[in-house]
């Protein structure tokens, strides 16, 4: 365990940590903690330093970060019906990594007042690519590209204008404030005798009764008892910078930016310093329906199994089993999911099952990231063939897990309404593009699927 009031405080901790609870071990770890500034004189030293200078790629560590703030749009046109409102939502992207606003209904002049942040590799490379679409008839209304650079050589490295939708109605605008910062390290100047602490008590840990007191040590140097002395420059694969995205960003969580970003400048300004763990991160909101927020959904779906078990002899796939059909579209940049059917589900009630489908692609779990089908009444074995997609490219989806869960409908606040089985399939295949169709067993939470070809 790390203090990160000590990484903050040091700026720069490259050391060899000792392992706790084992008899021998040390791990070498490069941290940085990083300053926002708006200065572009300092991109072309950090860029060099996370060798985004020499490589043609758009990610990997990341050199800044694009703060954006969504603000409305304006005369939108109608989209494919004349004369009626559209359901405007914003589609951002920068490389693989997309964002997407909330739901505007019936008007073609949204206010969304919402916060962005995404981190960058190399600026002078990337673009800014936003899309306003309806989301009824799936169509788009307007989009734009913002390169970069251009924020390099803007006051301040932050615009703040109306900007001119292309293929949208003749003067369909959408205002936004963007704005880039640089992520600095600022080294201290430090005593060749500077001495640091960046230990940390663990709680107490029980063993065999007793309560043991763990603490994790910092070694400065390689112990007497090393057979070699240890490198001097971090073992990270010749990365001298520590992932500012692996911690900064939950994985794929699309978080938001600044909350006040739109009303006020301070949070843009060269003062600010600290990591993108100190802007105030907006978590997307979960469904109601989610599963994070019925934790009682596996509980009673483990009653039950134990009321099946007193009653009769659980097969292998004692949830019953979801066929699907999932392979990735790389014309259309979709993920395609078609529902088959399920078979053997467990009875809900005394006249069976009223099962339907929810997806998400995981880590996204926000309401207009959902995918349902209908409900199939009365049944144990229901027959959907819905088809589903996700608007996500290749690379980006095999980095992904498609979340599956049959539940059962049930009235408004009825009983009967829950969990009936879940499966948790990793897209990291190289068969994504072929595809495959599988039938899969249904677990409690989802984990150790069991694929039955």
């Amino acid at each position: 365990m790390i203090d990160l009031t000590e990484v903050e405080k040091e700026r720069l901790l490259d050391e060899w940590f000792t392992l706790d609870e084992v008899p021998r071990g040390k791990l070498h770890l490069k941290l940085e903690w990083l300053t926002l500034t708006p200065h572009a004189a300092h991109l072309d030293q950090v860029l060099t330093d996370i060798r985004a200078d020499k490589d043609q790629a758009n990610d990997g560590l990341s050199s800044s970060l694009l703060i954006l703030y969504l603000d409305s749009a304006r005369n939108l046109p109608s989209g494919k019906k004349i004369n009626s409102n559209p359901n405007p939502l914003v589609q951002m992207s920068v490389g693989h990594k997309a964002q997407e606003s909330k739901i505007r209904y019936k008007t073609n002049e949204p206010v969304w007042e919402e916060n962005f942040t995404f981190f960058i590799h190399n600026p002078k490379r990337q673009d800014l690519e936003v899309e306003v679409k309806d989301e009824q008839h799936q169509c788009c209304l307007g989009n734009l590209k913002i390169p970069l650079s251009r924020l390099l050589t803007s006051d301040d490295m932050t615009m703040n204008q109306r900007f001119q939708l292309s293929n949208s109605g003749p003067n369909s605008t959408l205002k936004m404030k963007v704005a880039l910062r640089v992520l600095h390290l600022e080294k201290q100047d430090r005593s060749p005798d500077h001495q640091h602490s960046a230990q940390v008590k663990r709680p107490s840990v029980s063993k065999g009764g007793r309560k043991v007191s763990v603490r994790s040590q910092v070694s400065m140097s390689p112990g007497a008892g090393d057979s070699s002395p240890a490198p001097s420059t971090p073992v990270l694969g010749g990365g001298a910078k520590s992932s500012v995205e692996d911690r900064a960003q939950p994985a794929e969580t699309s978080p938001q930016g600044p909350r006040d970003l739109g009303r006020s400048a301070s949070s843009l300004h060269g003062g600010t310093t600290g990591s993108p763990s100190h802007i105030f991160i907006k978590e997307p909101t979960p469904s109601i329906a989610s599963d994070i927020s019925l934790p009682i959904a596996t509980q009673e779906l483990r009653q039950r199994l134990r009321q099946l078990e007193n009653g009769t002899t659980l097969g292998q796939s004692p949830l019953g089993q979801i066929q699907l059909t999932i392979r990735h579209s790389s014309q259309r940049n979709k993920l395609v999911v078609v529902v088959h059917a399920c078979r053997n589900l467990i009875a809900f009630s005394e006249d069976g099952s009223d099962p339907y489908v929810r997806m998400y692609l995981l880590p996204d779990k926000r309401r207009s990231g959902r995918r349902k089908t209908h409900v199939s009444k009365k049944t144990l074995n229901p027959v959907f063939d819905q088809s589903f997609e996700f608007s996500v490219s290749l690379p980006e989806v095999q980095r992904r897990t498609l979340d599956v869960a049959v539940k059962n409908s049930g009235g408004f606040l009825s009983k009967d309404k829950g969990l009936l089985g879940k499966v948790l399939v990793a897209l990291a295949s190289e068969e994504l593009a072929k595809g495959w169709t599988q039938w899969y067993d249904l677990t409690e939470d989802g984990t150790r699927p069991h694929v039955v070809t």
